[in-house]
């Protein structure tokens, strides 16, 4: 059934959110944050999986690997990381037929991190308390080279991730799945 395909591939996605963020963390001592590479399966989540399973994925896989490495930022990330995943998941499912990156897959991940760094810096400064001066330094150090490096990843390998996705979840009779809303 490709309802239990797309269920089982949301929960892949969700859990290799969780150990890329986890492989390699990098600390930023002034706001207890940290540079991690969670950043490209977030992304790679929406494209594959559309604005629903991208903002499940990519916020829920990384606010988990939150509660392993730093609990403060969990509902940050959830909601930030959430959006991100989501945006790339709203412009790309325009494009979730071809097999080329597309203008909209360009747009998701613009559009994805814009949202990743607005939530961040909005998120330490009125949630956590964290001055304006120490979240911007935080946001154009490690977080905007997190949303580059997953930028530049979902561009590269993505359509072909997408292709292969596609197989996967295409019926016999080529109708691809969408999860129900």
């Amino acid at each position: 059934m490709q309802t239990t395909k797309y269920i089982a591939m949301l929960a892949i996605l969700s859990a290799l959110t969780t150990v890329a963020t986890l492989v390699f963390l990098v600390p930023y001592p002034s706001t207890q944050g940290y540079f991690n590479l969670g950043d490209v399966m977030v992304m790679i989540s929406g494209l594959l999986l559309g604005p629903v399973g991208g903002f499940i994925a990519g916020g829920g896989g990384s606010a988990i690997a939150d509660l392993i490495a730093g609990p403060v930022f969990a509902p940050i990330t959830l909601i930030s990381k959430g959006c991100e995943g989501f945006l790339v998941g709203l412009c790309s499912q325009r494009a979730r037929k071809a097999s080329r990156l597309t203008l909209w897959d360009v747009l998701g991940v613009i559009l994805g991190s814009l949202a990743m760094l607005t939530g961040y810096l909005l998120g330490e400064m009125y949630i956590l308390g964290i001055s304006y001066a120490v979240a911007f330094g935080e946001l154009i150090t490690i977080n905007s080279i997190q949303v580059i490096v997953g930028s530049v990843v979902t561009v590269s390998i993505g359509p072909v991730l997408r292709k292969t996705f596609r197989e996967i979840l295409t019926d016999v009779d080529e109708t691809p799945l969408e999860l129900e809303t």
